[in-house]
């Protein structure tokens, strides 16, 4: 009988999750947690991933020869057969070869996947894209991400980097986006967009309760942060949840209107901290959509939470040995 305990890591702009997952059911075992920012150089990259995996198998008394093959999800654009981490908005580093490190390190096949891409396949097959032909996984965190399901198939374009989402132009000439352009989505709608759009509202002189938990240099500020805010109906941070919601509902709108899903699943911290967020969402992308397809469309939270792009990573590994 193959092994079925497989390593799913998760990649994203500020933290590097790893899961041991029993890829049959979908059952995390353990799980470690690093932060990304502060990152000197590609080589720092690799340390971190390989220094999450080895506290990993450590806490969970596993032998790597236990494990069938690691996958791993990055935010960013990645070629998928070479294993490397083209371009990244959210993680400081240039162009990066990422499974051979790591399967030499180990001495296991490694694999990799986009982050929204990997969680999107952990929601399809353990999560709320069961059962669902066509949906679209949409995760909102340092930036914006999507994976797109068309008739039971994970769709990557011509040169691998469908679904973002994120770079959707909403506004010419707009916010600067880590991408480098101007009026993207993600530099609305995104965690961070909300984080600095509320930076913004200090340095004006507002006053908000979240002062002493945001990075007043970068505007970094967590999920839990603004959900507490708002539960406190701090006007300054309920008046940026709102915009950003907006325009995310602008986004969706837009991917109903053009691909017409069955269902759209939100994931991400600011979505299962912040259901303000979510419900002004649902509520103004059925508005901005097309209305009779605006009116099928289900949205929905993703049900493997913060795990989802662990899981799906780990999966991730079994799909591409089959070639699928």
């Amino acid at each position: 009988m193959p092994n079925k305990l497989a390593i799913g890591v998760d990649i994203g702009g500020t933290k590097i999750a790893s899961g041991l997952v029993n890829i049959t059911t979908g059952n995390v075992i353990a799980t470690t947690r690093k932060k990304t920012k502060g990152l000197d150089s590609n080589l720092d990259l690799i340390k971190k991933i390989e220094n999450s995996i080895e506290e990993l198998l450590l806490d969970s008394n596993t032998k790597s020869e236990d494990i069938s093959a690691i996958g791993l999800g990055i935010a960013g654009m990645v070629d998928r057969s070479k294993g490397i981490l083209l371009e990244a908005a959210n993680i400081k580093t240039g162009s990066i070869a990422i499974t051979e490190p790591i399967a030499q390190k180990f001495k296991i096949p490694a694999y990799l996947g986009n982050d929204v891409e990997v969680a999107s396949i952990g929601e399809m097959h353990y999560g709320s894209g069961q059962n669902i032909n066509n949906f679209i996984c949409i995760f909102i965190g340092t930036g914006i991400g999507s994976g797109i399901i068309i008739n039971n198939q994970l769709i990557n374009g011509a040169c691998g980097t469908a679904g973002e989402i994120g770079h959707i132009m909403l506004i010419p000439n707009g916010k600067l986006c880590g991408c480098g352009n101007y009026g993207c989505l993600e530099a609305y709608a995104s965690r961070l967009a909300i984080s600095k759009n509320i930076l913004n509202y200090i340095n004006k002189g507002y006053e908000t309760c979240i002062t002493e938990k945001i990075d007043l240099d970068k505007g970094i500020l967590r999920s839990k942060a603004i959900s507490d805010a708002i539960s406190k109906n701090d006007k300054v941070v309920l008046a940026c949840v709102l915009e950003a919601s907006n325009f995310l509902a602008m986004g969706l709108s837009t991917v109903i209107n053009l691909l017409n899903p069955e269902k759209i699943i939100l994931g991400g911290g600011l979505i299962e901290a912040c259901e303000l967020y979510f419900k002004n969402v649902c509520e103004q992308t059925k508005y901005y959509s097309l209305k009779i397809p605006g009116k099928k469309t289900i949205i929905q939270k993703a049900q493997l939470g913060d795990f989802a792009g662990i899981i799906g990573a780990a999966k991730l590994t079994e799909l591409r040995k089959l070639k699928i």
